[in-house]
């Protein structure tokens, strides 16, 4: 699995630097010393997801009152319902998710300390956004859920008390991947990278890797894989 993961990647990410390489870098390179928000990019290695502050993120879905209050962070991955669910992780269900299209449902985790710490065996890597910017992200997330008067959908408990799935607008299937949708996500908050090959978890990481070394970031094993500034303008942690 993880040879043709690569394989698949390395593919994928020459289609997107001959398609995708000028689109929005230049404004981006050129003001994102002035961003001063970051949300991340984690990679759990066939899944990636977003984390954002919850601050940001909360009143937007109608979550203010939740036990996600209580974290400083939440982390949304877009999956099948079935799948996505499924402790068991079941060849059927699999199959089920990648060549049906089927009912999509988003997770929520909360926790406090940033995923590079949370998840230190994850490759983390942080995307730094202007005001604007994470409205418009924060926006698309929202719009990717699905609403009742003003508030996500609980469809079912996850694994643990600060962990739940909720309604997702859409279906789930083999060309809008969990990892299209992390990549869409960010792409519509004027990040420089495209969703539309975006299907592994390894396309999406290479991109924002690209984009980064042309910030003059390093990307490395830190204690949690993440990228850091070598410049004097290093990103505060």
């Amino acid at each position: 699995m993880d040879i043709r993961l690569h394989l698949s990647g390395l593919l994928i990410l020459v289609l997107l630097l001959t398609g995708c390489a000028n689109r929005n870098l230049q404004p981006y390179l050129a003001h994102h010393a002035s961003y001063q928000h970051q949300v991340y990019v984690i990679d759990h290695g066939i899944h990636t997801g977003l984390v954002i502050d919850t601050k940001q993120l909360l009143s937007a879905l109608g979550l203010q009152d939740s036990v996600y209050s209580k974290y400083r962070f939440v982390e949304i991955g877009r999956g099948d319902a079935g799948f996505y669910q499924d402790e068991e992780e079941k060849l059927s269900t699999s199959l089920s998710a990648l060549f049906l299209s089927t009912p999509a449902v988003l997770h929520l985790r909360g926790y406090n300390n940033p995923p590079y710490q949370r998840y230190p065996q994850s490759r983390t890597l942080e995307v730094r956004l202007s005001r604007v910017a994470l409205k418009k992200l924060v926006d698309a997330v929202a719009d990717s859920f699905a609403m009742e008067q003003g508030r996500v959908i609980e469809v079912a408990k996850g694994r643990d008390e600060r962990s739940f799935f909720f309604r997702a607008v859409g279906n789930y299937h083999l060309f809008y991947t969990c990892n299209n949708w992390t990549a869409e996500m960010i792409e519509l908050a004027d990040y420089p990278v495209s969703h539309r090959w975006a299907f592994f978890a390894s396309s999406v990481m290479m991109q924002i890797e690209s984009v980064q070394r042309q910030l003059g970031l390093s990307c490395r094993d830190v204690g949690g894989y993440r990228c850091e500034s070598t410049e004097k303008d290093a990103i505060t942690r």
